[in-house]
């Protein structure tokens, strides 16, 4: 029942539930809650002191992946043109559980742009392209939003990442799937903008890989996994190396991992066509060895030269330079090159999908390369592997490798259970308060009140003051959508909705609680305020 007389705004007292009583409550619970039993794991100290170096690896990688829960691994140490040692570790997944070896097959990420390189250049040495020509003159659908600009990039500027398109952010906008995935992919760039003139300063972008696998099936009339196979793979004699997802299980997969909630579990990120050739070439430690070595040796393996030396050079040579943390890096075709601080030469490409992590490796001055692959993304911590085994096997002491910041999954899904445990925590709050309410109002402490339009001055401004939450997250996404596709030219929630869909349910859990906590408060305190009032009849107790 409505009233309308003998009661006063009491909004501030009813408010105050929300500060005094439901965040104390909250607090309580969650000093209770967060007890989490923890145990450290187990390493192999003994291994690492013995003087047989492969014993130490053995044990350096073990414990690397008890540290940070990896439930798999392989790697090759390649010297000259042979591999002296190969090795898988741990199992291909924590829910069917198979070991894993030399011959286990794993997502090989960024170093995938190495064999896409690869696969153009070949191309040019046939005298199919040429990498200096507009990359206009094989896709004629390829224009961006300044089209004049566009024009200009060049193929050899997508290989070397000087064409400008802008970096990961934009990279959702080139996720397609299905047989036209590659020409579905180039018409819709048609909005994005560049970040930079082409040919004018290095950023990494995956893009700038996927519009080379459109290159390669508009020049060759063939699906791209279908040219790497026959022009790659099988030529250099990589026998279970595929862009096939039914051949891999054919052959024995490594599943990838992500932390949820402080556990490790098998979830691997959707597999896009029109990515394939930036990131989704599978392959095991075998063929990797041979891999390196063809890059060891100039093109020759089994004592024939089955690529161009001047190609071999030309993709390891850097094109460009850019700088990274005060130190200068080069970027050759598919491979980076740079000299770490104790002066050690390495040419090298790392790799992370949000499931899966790789680096490949070659020191020169040493006649030695390295790969690591491990199924699952957790923290940088993968990233040691590769020089850490460089290390024990030349006595040398390299630096690590550097990795992006979805490489810290583990950090990121532990703040992402604090935000969601505390978000939890005051909806539950709000729910105690809308319980204390009711009761309040059967009691007939409080009672409902029909306000006058116009509403009186000190509601409205409460109204106002309990909504700024949700209206400065209306008004950030406004501003959000219209900066990001009028500056950069593309939809900011296409970019956040995909990023969601590959990053660990835990960050979904967390997104998702903090919006439904400010709708909920909002909208519960300024209804309270509106239409709830402190009932001040003296027959009320």
């Amino acid at each position: 029942m409505w009233q309308k007389s003998k009661v006063v705004p009491a909004t501030g007292k009813t408010a105050g539930f929300l500060f005094k009583r439901g965040v104390t409550l909250a607090c309580a619970i969650c000093l209770a809650w967060v007890t989490i039993s923890f145990f450290p794991p187990v390493y192999n100290v003994a291994a690492l002191d013995s003087p047989d170096k492969f014993a130490q690896m053995d044990a350096f990688i073990q414990n690397i992946m008890a540290e940070d829960s990896v439930p798999g691994a392989s790697v090759v140490v390649v010297h000259g043109e042979s591999a002296v040692y190969t090795k898988g570790f741990g199992i291909t997944s924590v829910e069917k559980p198979r070991p894993v070896d030399e011959n286990t097959v794993f997502v090989l990420a960024s170093v995938s742009k190495s064999f896409t390189a690869l696969g153009v250049l070949l191309l040019r040495d046939n005298g199919i392209i040429d990498i200096d020509k507009p990359v206009v003159k094989y896709l004629p659908d390829f224009s961006l939003a300044d089209s004049s600009a566009s024009s200009k990039i060049t193929v050899r500027h997508l290989l070397t990442h000087t064409s400008g398109i802008p970096g990961s952010l934009a990279e959702p906008q080139g996720y397609f799937n299905g047989s036209d995935a590659m020409t579905d992919m180039v018409k819709d760039l048609s909005g994005l903008k560049l970040n930079n003139p082409p040919g004018k300063s290095f950023e990494y972008s995956n893009l700038n890989y996927f519009l080379l696998g459109a290159v390669i099936e508009a020049v060759t009339g063939q699906k791209f996994e279908n040219y790497m196979a026959q022009a790659v793979f099988a030529p250099v004699g990589l026998e279970h190396t595929t862009l096939d997802q039914d051949k891999a299980e054919e052959w024995g997969r490594a599943y990838g991992h992500q932390p949820v909630f402080g556990q490790v579990v098998e979830r691997s990120m959707p597999v896009f066509r029109s990515a394939a050739p930036a990131g989704w070439v599978m392959s095991n430690a075998k063929d990797m060895g041979r891999w390196l070595s063809l890059f060891l040796n100039d093109g020759m393996l089994d004592g024939k030269q089955l690529v161009k030396s001047d190609t071999i050079r030309e993709m390891i040579t850097p094109a460009t330079y850019y700088n990274k943390d005060g130190h200068t890096v080069g970027y050759g075709m598919g491979w980076l090159v740079d000299t770490d601080a104790n002066g050690i030469k390495r040419i090298w490409h790392g790799g992370d999908t949000p499931s899966f992590c790789a680096d490949m490796m070659i020191l020169p001055d040493y006649s030695t390369g390295v790969t690591a692959v491990i199924n699952s993304q957790t923290s940088a911590q993968g990233h040691l592997i590769a020089p850490g085994l460089a290390n024990l096997f030349l006595d040398i002491e390299l630096e690590q490798l550097a990795s992006p910041w979805w490489a810290h999954w583990k950090t990121i899904d532990s703040f992402s259970f604090g935000v969601f445990a505390i978000s939890f925590l005051l909806i539950t709050g709000l729910a105690l308060f809308i319980w204390r309410l009711v009761c309040k109002l059967r009691c007939r402490h409080y009672v409902l009140y029909k306000p006058r339009i116009p509403a009186k001055w000190l509601p409205a401004r409460l109204i106002f003051l309990y909504n700024i939450p949700l209206a400065a997250y209306c008004l950030l996404a406004i501003i959000g959508y219209v900066t990001f596709r009028l500056i950069y030219g593309y939809n900011v929630f296409k970019v956040i909705g995909d990023t969601l869909l590959v990053a660990p349910p835990s960050i979904w859990a967390a997104t998702i609680s903090v919006f439904a906590l400010v709708a909920l408060w909002s909208i519960t305190l300024s209804t309270v305020t509106v239409f709830i009032r402190r009932n001040h009849n003296t027959n009320q107790r």
